[in-house]
């Protein structure tokens, strides 16, 4: 630590340029921080389980504009049809596809009087019975619907019974924390939700369902209800075996328009290129962050970099005074590696404050969890590990300074 002295008293003559290194370092490490968070955020969401097979499904959107069509026969032609293709494990028409981002969604409540109930936003699909099989979402409770429990389409009957996920029960149905203490199951089965008043009884649960929707908090709350839509307009999701899946989608406009030919059938897509086409915006952020981060890196490298040369440049007579003195080349590469962690470490306890006041400010304004503090610290080490990587070439050139040059004129 007895260099300490001679290196404050440097710094304290050119306080200027140790001054905006540290200010660098301060923005870098409280952009990079929190930069690192929001990449991890935004790969934690893409990466979520939708609970369906994506690896097996497309689907595919029709359009009829045939005067002469009857849509509900159609519809059954259509499905069945696309069931008894080779490859094909089960079709189904939905209202809407998981993880597409054309959403349906409906409020629910735990009682009938919705003034004082507890009311939840959820995605909605509308089925048959062949919906749960389709998805390949697995039912870890109750029973699936029965052929009879299914709304013909333009009925005005209530839909009296439904399919919900898991997560839909454990919020629409919160444990008490006294519950929890006891480690109580959640329960639901059996119990009734409530739709505009009108009483819908939960008769299975299903592990893991998202809606269609990517970005709203209640993705994982999804309901299936026993209703098939036969408008015009219409959404098919096929299951195949993974490895027909291209060779199923090659077939179904051509099927589809033999079947009817007075419609327009869209190309179909998968389900892994839908999921990409939804999480597109927040790849592109991730990307974005990430190129931002390798430049902000870098600019700082080159900071340090520089700050170093012009110091061995501007120190080269007192480097050969402290050589003829007798210190070693480690004890001249030591001194600058000392000072730029000093700066250094000044700048990091500048940025650690920077670093919670952004993300408090992104909290505010994008409703962005709180900054994890393994973020900062790992930053912190970066920063350090970089500072040391970046000033040890100026450094070892320094080393090899002669004692000679203490004794020319300068």
């Amino acid at each position: 630590m007895f260099e300490l002295s001679p290196i404050f008293n440097a710094m304290l003559r050119h306080k200027s340029h140790a001054i905006l290194l540290m200010l660098q370092i301060a923005l870098t490490l409280a952009i990079v921080a929190n930069a690192s968070f929001i990449i991890q955020n935004r790969l934690d969401l893409m990466n979520r389980d939708s609970g369906v097979v994506e690896s097996e499904l497309f689907k595919f959107d029709i359009f009829s504009f045939g005067q002469d069509n009857d849509n509900i026969l159609q519809y059954k032609i259509d499905q069945q049809s696309l069931r008894e293709i080779p490859g094909v494990i089960d079709a189904v028409r939905l209202n809407q596809i998981p993880i597409s981002g054309n959403s349906d969604n409906s409020t629910f409540t735990d009682k009938a009087d919705s003034e004082n109930a507890l009311q939840m936003t959820s995605g909605v699909y509308r089925g048959d019975t062949q919906t749960l099989n389709t998805l390949g979402a697995k039912l870890i409770s109750g029973r699936n619907f029965t052929e009879d429990e299914i709304i013909p389409a333009g009925s005005k009957q209530p839909i009296s019974v439904a399919l919900v996920s898991q997560n839909f029960i454990e919020v629409m149905f919160p444990l008490s924390a006294e519950d929890k203490l006891q480690g109580k199951m959640q329960e639901g089965l059996g119990k009734n939700i409530y739709a505009f008043s009108v009483p819908i009884k939960i008769i299975g649960i299903i592990e893991k369902l998202q809606g269609s929707n990517v970005n709203v908090s209640w993705l994982d709350s999804a309901i299936i209800l026993p209703k098939v839509s036969t408008h015009d307009f219409g959404r098919y999701l096929v299951r195949t075996h993974a490895s027909q899946r291209q060779v199923v989608m090659d077939q179904v406009k051509t099927l589809m328009l033999k079947l009817y030919p007075h419609r327009v059938i869209m190309d179909p897509i998968n389900l892994n290129d839908v999921r990409d086409n939804s999480y597109r915006n927040d790849r592109l952020m991730s990307q974005l962050l990430t190129i931002l981060i390798v430049i902000l890196l870098l600019i700082t490298a080159l900071g340090i970099i520089g700050m170093a040369v012009f110091n061995v440049n501007r120190r080269t007579r007192q480097i050969g005074t402290r050589r003829a003195l007798g210190a070693s080349k480690g004890n001249i590469i030591r001194y600058f590696i000392i000072e730029n962690w000093l700066i250094s470490s000044v700048g990091i306890a500048i940025g650690v404050g920077l670093s919670i006041l952004l993300n408090q400010f992104l909290m505010q304004q994008f409703s962005l969890p709180k900054l994890d503090l393994v973020y900062i610290i790992n930053t912190v080490l970066g920063i350090w590990i970089l500072g040391i990587f970046a000033v040890y070439l100026p450094a070892k050139k320094a080393s090899h300074i002669s004692p000679a040059i203490a004794t020319r004129s300068v």
